[in-house]
């Protein structure tokens, strides 16, 4: 009887811990060695999902989700690129870190939605507004900086077919021009 005992002990020692590993969502944090290094690159990220992000998020707060779970949902209806970063803050504010500490797993395009985020912790102030402005103001920039990007490169189109279309001009506008005014004259 305790050779049975004996055996039975060992195998709940052995098998109960891998089996409430096994049941928990997120057995270890996103990235254990830090928030510089990463297993694998994650997919390109963009500002405009960033902005889209950042609004679903203001949205689901404003619904009356907690952060974590607002977080996941978001998370389950965003892009690959915006839904690694997001898991990743998710599973290391579950693990205890603090709102800093958590965004600092994500890329730092996620500047403006982490800052917005500390602030209303630090404040005490509603983070769903802080987040609408926050996403608004990440599609400001980005448009400034297309349209910026865009009167650029008008720019550098300008100058090649002005250097093309010059010369050509020159010769068949401005020489025949000065070839009858010169004849006219000596004439």
């Amino acid at each position: 009887m305790s050779a049975t005992v004996v055996v039975l002990l060992l195998a709940a020692v052995v098998l109960w811990p891998a089996r409430r590993v096994a049941a928990l969502p997120d057995a270890a944090p996103p990235d254990v060695s830090g928030p510089e290094t990463t297993a694998e690159d994650p997919p390109p990220l963009t500002v405009e999902e960033v902005a889209d992000a950042t609004m679903l998020l203001a949205l689901a707060l404003r619904s009356g989700r907690g952060l974590v779970e607002s977080l996941d949902d978001v998370a389950e209806v965003s892009p690959p690129a915006p839904r690694t970063d997001l898991v990743r803050v998710a599973t290391a504010l579950r693990w205890g870190r603090s709102m800093t500490e958590a965004w600092a797993y994500a890329r730092p395009l996620w500047g403006s939605t982490a800052t917005a985020f500390v602030i209303s912790q630090e404040v005490g102030a509603p983070s769903a507004s802080v987040l609408l402005e926050a996403g608004e103001a990440l599609r400001e920039t980005e448009s400034r900086r297309l349209e910026e990007a865009g009167g650029r490169a008008a720019v550098m189109l300008v100058l090649p077919l002005g250097l093309c279309f010059l010369p050509a001009f020159i010769a068949t506008a401005v020489v025949p021009l000065v070839v009858v005014l010169v004849g006219t004259r000596l004439g």
